[in-house]
């Protein structure tokens, strides 16, 4: 069994690699790329490779790209390995070894939940649209926030349909600086409200492949989104 801490960093990482015994076969800095990383470990892959790395924003593609080389991942928190977290000396060099130490002697703290490649990729659409809804949001405080200024007050669902911003639109305004404002935050409205339709569209998508979906669905209170 070969070991490999692994220390995480967006251009370049450093790996430090032992065997059983604790006996170092290779440490250094390494690109962080998936090529990069199979040229350096997939030599040790034949023997049983395991690494260990800690949970950031890169350990999702990290966990594929080695897992689909034949290695066994282990993801830690980091703020769980006391070694690394109360060390003085902290390091990139250091940290990859004594990841590498850790994961050796079994010393490593619960491993963090990876989720599955389908699982991310619906967590990443999720995320996508709240962004979305949160910009769309934001818009439409300021323009609120404008009319305000302005003595003109909306009703609390004013902004949230089309015939709500044209009625603004083709509205007078003793301000003449006040149409083209409207004008221009409408266009972004319409098109967050376009990208947040085909997202809709996408999640409906998993929706219907999903089988727990049907089951939740039949759960009292559980809205069907797809009609």
């Amino acid at each position: 069994m070969v070991y490999c801490g692994l220390d995480v960093a967006m251009v370049s990482s450093y790996l430090h690699v032992s065997d059983e015994k604790g006996k170092r076969l290779v440490s250094g800095p390494v690109a962080t790329e998936s090529g990069a990383l199979r040229q350096r470990l997939g030599r040790f892959v034949p023997e049983g490779l395991k690494v260990a790395i800690e949970a950031g924003n890169q350990t999702a593609w990290l966990h594929e790209a080695l897992s689909e080389m034949g290695a066994e991942v282990t993801v830690v928190n980091p703020t769980r390995v006391k070694l690394i977290a109360e060390s003085r000396r902290k390091t990139d060099k250091i940290d990859a070894k004594l990841l590498c130490e850790l994961l050796r002697l079994d010393g490593l703290p619960c491993p963090v939940h990876m989720p599955c490649r389908r699982a991310r990729e619906l967590r990443g659409l999720l995320a996508a649209r709240r962004k979305l809804i949160s910009a769309r949001t934001k818009l439409c405080n300021v323009v609120r926030g404008v009319l305000r200024q302005e003595g003109i007050r909306l009703p609390a669902r004013g902004l949230s349909t089309h015939a709500g911003w044209d009625r603004l639109i083709v509205r007078r305004y003793s301000h003449v600086h006040l149409q083209p404002i409207l004008r221009s935050y409408y266009l972004s409205f319409q098109a967050l409200t376009v990208s947040l339709k085909d997202l809709d569209a996408e999640l409906a998508r998993y929706e219907r492949e999903d089988t727990r979906a049907t089951r939740l669905k039949t759960m009292p209170g559980v809205v069907d989104s797809t009609h």
